[in-house]
């Protein structure tokens, strides 16, 4: 089977609509998609809709950005109860932590000379780094959002802002109340050792980590090999994507894909 289970939507810092991207997908051949927006459900709740009228499977899902000891450690939260009213109360501290985190790099904008206009931004919705990138670039403050990144926004650079956000372990909690699967995503970009992924990797299963994003497309075989083996270690599901926000971040969609063994396809449902 054909699967591309990280991708994201218009409705947090992609570029085309959930339908759009169900329609994409089907077009180049793939078998079954999760939109995994950034702390929000609302595009996966789309895009499952849509998938259902072209006969694509889907899995709900969405990406929660957490901080671990410093550093981004991101949760991908797989057949959420989406339906549920109460998630969308839950989910609300991540939105508040995400805008003060916008706010600060506003400021740090226009103390930089490079002011832009709050207003203007939030009419997307759902308000990213690679949004403000874009607007960046529209201004003209940067050539594309590559160099707004690389310049300004990446961490470390000087209108970078670490915000608080949700632990790990609240964003695993968090998705299984919901009746989800939480799945440690793209664990390369860590940065770890081999030791220190499994240490890590131990702590969440504790508190009740489901998954691996073992066939991330940035992987080399080496670690997809590695990463999976981590995944058959401790009972977890192994997912993978191509994080396809844009042309530029990511991979294109149907480029790459991967096939869930049978346990993962039994877990997840498809």
């Amino acid at each position: 089977m054909k699967c591309d289970l990280h991708i994201h939507s218009d409705m947090s810092d992609g570029i085309f609509s959930p339908e759009t991207l169900v329609d994409m997908a089907r077009q180049r051949g793939l078998e079954c998609i999760s939109v995994t927006d950034h702390d929000g459900f609302e595009g996966t709740r789309r895009a499952r809709k849509h998938a259902a009228e072209v006969g694509l499977r889907y899995v709900v899902g969405a990406e929660l950005s957490t901080v671990w000891k410093g550093a981004d450690i991101h949760i991908l939260a797989y057949n959420v109860d989406v339906d549920d009213p109460a998630l969308e109360e839950a989910m609300q501290r991540s939105r508040e932590l995400r805008e003060a985190r916008n706010r600060a790099i506003y400021d740090k904008l226009a103390a930089a000379g490079m002011p832009v206009d709050p207003a203007r931004i939030a009419e997307h919705g759902f308000v990213g780094r690679p949004v403000i990138a874009r607007e960046m670039v529209r201004l003209g403050y940067c050539k594309d959002v590559a160099e707004a990144f690389d310049l300004y926004l990446a961490a470390g650079k000087s209108c970078y802002v670490q915000s608080v956000r949700l632990t790990p372990e609240e964003a695993i909690r968090l998705t299984l109340r919901f009746g989800g699967l939480p799945v440690l995503a793209h664990p390369k970009q860590l940065h770890m050792t081999h030791r220190q992924t499994e240490s890590l990797v131990r702590e969440f299963v504790a508190c009740g980590l489901a998954g691996i994003e073992g066939n991330y497309f940035a992987h080399n075989t080496e670690e997809r090999i590695y990463y999976n083996r981590l995944a058959r270690k401790y009972r977890l599901i192994s997912t993978g994507g191509s994080d396809f926000h844009d042309h530029t971040h990511g991979t294109e969609l149907g480029k790459q894909h991967f096939s869930p063994n049978g346990y993962t396809r039994k877990v997840l449902g498809v």
